[in-house]
């Protein structure tokens, strides 16, 4: 990484007060989220003259942010509260019919599951866990053989929330298109610390992503990409005024009208220009902005694999297959238990998270070598 970036991620940084490894739970915001949300307050704390095109302005500034990063139109962006949420606008808003199947995978985090069990009580479609059984990862010719023919929606974590396995969301998303599958795909524990490419992204009709982890926003903030095609497809179910065409001029509201503004804002949450969370989720995203997914992959990847190289291999076993890494890494220690473990790391002033009866690792920007060489140091017991 460039010594301008590293540096200006130690400016950011210098207020974390652990060796922290474990954005997979809960991403630290930037040091200058704290002086936006100051502003911001001060904006609460005193509103007089708040213009108020400035204000409904700040969901646009952060939807051309966010569409800046994935290198998409502003157009496909929709705001959210979490990935739960645009799960259930694709469950409430797609067509089914009589037949139709929806499938996810069993032990995929509940975002991408609970949705589709309560529609299978309120539409027709059926909903489907596919199990592994001896598979590692659901690949492409393993879902060519399990995908039943009548499935309508295929949602799937890119990156797994427990052990870190990621999976192969292009050659995923082209089997889809070649079924007709909307593809549907929880990003949050993959974007912010690792890029999507454009051919990646043109396979998947709705990416989800929680931005409190990897793109170091706030609790409470999500966003979604959704293609043009699921744009067409997916009905929008929930009236708001601030979705209306007319809640752009404040002398407009009592024009009454269900249009609503251009492409994916149909699904947008209400009161998304919220001055605070948005305000701390722009530190996050200008920052990951600025120094580039790619850049930041690369730092995490170097880190990750240095870890690996280095770590007592006698005293823990490696969960997460090498060739399916991402930024996570799960270790199953071989004699203490893992509660255990993560109480004894915590006293060593050590962060990561307990997951399924595994260490879970996170590598993320802000992390350097030195604090890679204390976490090896502090597991080693």
């Amino acid at each position: 990484m460039r010594p301008e970036f590293r540096e200006l991620i130690r400016k950011e940084y210098h207020h974390l007060g652990t060796t922290f490894f474990n954005t997979a739970y809960f991403g630290p915001s930037p040091y200058s989220a704290k002086q936006k949300v100051a502003r911001s307050l001060q904006k609460e704390l005193d509103p007089s003259f708040y213009d108020y095109n400035t204000w409904m302005g700040i969901s646009e500034r952060m939807r051309t942010l966010i569409a800046k990063i994935l290198g998409c139109s502003p157009d496909n962006i929709s705001h959210q509260t979490s990935s739960s949420d645009v799960v259930n606008v694709v469950a409430n808003g797609y067509p089914f019919k009589e037949g139709d199947i929806v499938c996810a995978v069993d032990k995929d985090y509940p975002s991408n599951v609970l949705p589709w069990m309560l529609a299978e009580k309120n539409t027709p479609c059926k909903f489907q866990l596919l199990n592994l059984g001896n598979e590692i990862l659901p690949s492409v010719e393993w879902l060519k053989k399990n995908l039943p023919k009548e499935t309508k929606i295929f949602d799937i974590s890119w990156v797994t929330f427990d052990t870190g396995k990621k999976v192969d969301i292009l050659g995923i998303g082209k089997l889809c298109r070649e079924r007709n599958i909307l593809f549907v795909v929880d990003s949050t524990q993959a974007l912010g610390g690792m890029p999507i490419s454009q051919e990646e992204l043109s396979t998947i009709d709705v990416l989800t992503c929680s931005t409190y982890k990897w793109m170091l926003g706030p609790y409470g903030t999500a966003f979604a990409y959704f293609s043009d095609r699921a744009i067409e497809l997916i009905q929008h179910r929930n009236a708001n005024w601030i979705l209306s065409p007319n809640s752009r001029v404040v002398y407009n509201l009592l024009d009454y009208t269900t249009e609503t503004l251009p492409g994916a804002r149909c699904y947008d949450r209400g009161q998304a220009s919220n001055m605070l969370a948005n305000s701390c989720l722009e530190a996050g995203l200008e920052l990951i902005d600025e120094i580039g997914l790619e850049n930041i992959a690369e730092h995490n990847a170097e880190l990750r694999d240095y870890f690996l190289e280095n770590y007592p291999k006698n005293k823990y076993h490696l969960i997460t297959p090498r060739e399916a890494m991402g930024n996570i890494l799960a270790l199953k220690a071989r004699d203490l238990d893992s509660i255990t473990l993560e109480r004894e790391l915590k006293f060593r002033n050590v962060d990561i998270s307990v997951r399924q009866g595994n260490l879970r690792i996170s590598f993320h920007l802000f992390n350097t070598q030195d604090q890679v060489d204390q976490l090896i140091s502090a597991l080693d017991i």
